[in-house]
């Protein structure tokens, strides 16, 4: 019982430095996978905003365009999963999802990391980027430029990933883009011809805004060849299956019954459990580098020889 206690309080750690921790295993010669996912097809994105400029909103419209969800579905707000998001519609933990999208004949694989906008969430945010190489800065056509939008594209360029300015509720009365526009290029030097307008609640452009997400931002630089390296965006705890991770992959393959190690921790785990988060769970057997994936592991014991 205090190697499961000491192991799971492993899992939850983050490093002192604040960045998520790495696994890692080193692949044999032996070791060939055949490689399905083209990572040139590959898009790692996130939504950034301050609080209440419609985050969540327009993620279910984008689950709505990939066919993951029904467009007018009863449930909205489909990746805010707990009950206090609920209650308060505000987004505090980040979820995945990962959507396929034909675009010129071309299938992709676009990884969507929801956010949180409150402040008292940032490091939820800082997290969720680092598995990102672009995000879309939504921000609200009435209220304009706002404390967090400057948070988020500060923290947004500290980390060279690719800005597609969004302006949303552009349908309601009040809403004035060309004086948000304004406001973009003055406090961020963001041309105004590159600033999209949607409505997430309507669904205008919304279309134009993930295809956008394809043609700007870049694929994840990767190595599909090498090591197996991957670090860790989240981490919960499941009653049946003990401590679960969100890990993006950095290098090589990984698939189930695979050893590897955690960088704190010199004992071998066993990868037991592979999901593609679509949001609901879809079981794989292998993830390639670029890729974000759910991982489940069990530790190996040696002593007694059982399995954690």
């Amino acid at each position: 019982m205090v190697r499961l206690i000491n192991n799971v309080r492993s899992l939850l750690s983050i490093n002192y430095r604040g960045f998520p921790r790495i696994i890692s295993r080193r692949l044999k010669s032996s070791d060939t996978l055949e490689k399905n996912i083209d990572v040139k097809k590959i898009r790692n994105f996130s939504i950034v905003a301050h609080v209440d400029h419609g985050k969540s909103t327009l993620a279910d419209r984008l689950l709505e365009i990939t066919g993951s969800i029904k467009p007018g579905a009863e449930k909205a707000q489909v990746l805010d999963q707990l009950q206090v998001e609920r209650e308060r519609g505000i987004t505090v933990k980040a979820v995945t999802a990962s959507l396929n999208y034909k675009y010129n004949n071309e299938t992709y694989l676009l990884n969507l990391i929801d956010t949180p906008g409150h402040v008292d969430f940032s490091n939820e945010v800082v997290r969720s980027i680092t598995a990102c190489q672009g995000v879309i800065m939504l921000v609200d056509a009435n209220e304009g430029v706002q404390a967090q939008t400057v948070a988020v594209h500060s923290l947004a360029k500290r980390n060279n990933l690719l800005i597609i300015p969004t302006l949303n509720k552009v349908d309601l009365p009040r809403a004035d883009p060309d004086k948000v526009k304004a406001q973009l290029h003055s406090l961020f030097k963001i041309d105004p011809d590159t600033v999209m307008s949607i409505s997430a609640k309507k669904g205008w452009g919304v279309k134009e805004l993930l295809e956008a997400v394809i043609t700007r931002i870049p694929p994840p630089s990767v190595d599909t060849e090498g090591d197996f390296r991957a670090h860790i965006i989240d981490t919960w705890h499941d009653k049946y299956r003990g401590v679960l991770c969100l890990a993006y992959i950095h290098s090589g393959t990984v698939q189930v019954g695979q050893a590897v190690k955690w960088k704190s921790d010199s004992k071998p785990h066993i990868v037991k459990f592979l999901a593609m988060l679509r949001p609901s769970e879809e079981p794989i057997d292998k993830a390639v580098a670029g890729q974000v994936v759910m991982v489940a592991d069990q530790k190996v014991v040696a002593v007694s020889g059982t399995h954690y």
